[in-house]
């Protein structure tokens, strides 16, 4: 039998034009079932559930430098990265994202003084991008 697991949903949101990122969020599910089912399940509910997540933006210790090709000369933006760089980042980027899933969840918890609900190590989650392009807003799924 498969035992109930907390599994994340995370997302970016990412200027279609510029492709930076400036924003993310993330959600957990206490879900039963295989690894494949679990996946599944977080990949439909990512399309939609993006719109009812708790934004954040994107932590001040990650910066961005952007080189002007006209005059050769570089600036450094905090808060901001870019959509390539994802995967390298990857799950520390989400570290307040987990913070304040556990928050959550341990505030609708409905048997208090169980235990605190943590983020596992190495969670199961889907990373799901999220467009903004002409002030319309979508998931890419795929």
């Amino acid at each position: 039998m498969n035992k109930s697991e907390l599994c994340i949903n995370l997302w970016f949101c990412f200027d279609k034009e510029a492709g930076f990122v400036d924003a993310i969020a993330g959600r957990g599910y206490f879900l039963n079932g295989s690894d494949e089912q679990k996946t599944a399940a977080l990949k439909i509910l990512a399309s939609s559930d993006f719109q009812n997540a708790v934004w954040q933006p994107i932590p001040d210790r990650y910066q961005t430098k952007i080189v002007s090709s006209v005059k050769s000369e570089s600036e450094s933006f905090s808060g901001v990265v870019h959509s390539s760089d994802i995967d390298i980042l990857g799950l520390d980027l989400f570290e307040e994202v987990f913070k304040q899933i556990e928050s959550v969840n341990q505030i609708y918890c409905p048997i208090k003084n169980t235990g605190a609900v943590k983020v596992p190590d190495e969670p199961l989650y889907v990373i799901t991008p999220i467009e903004y392009s002409n002030g319309m807003i979508k998931a890419i799924t795929g």
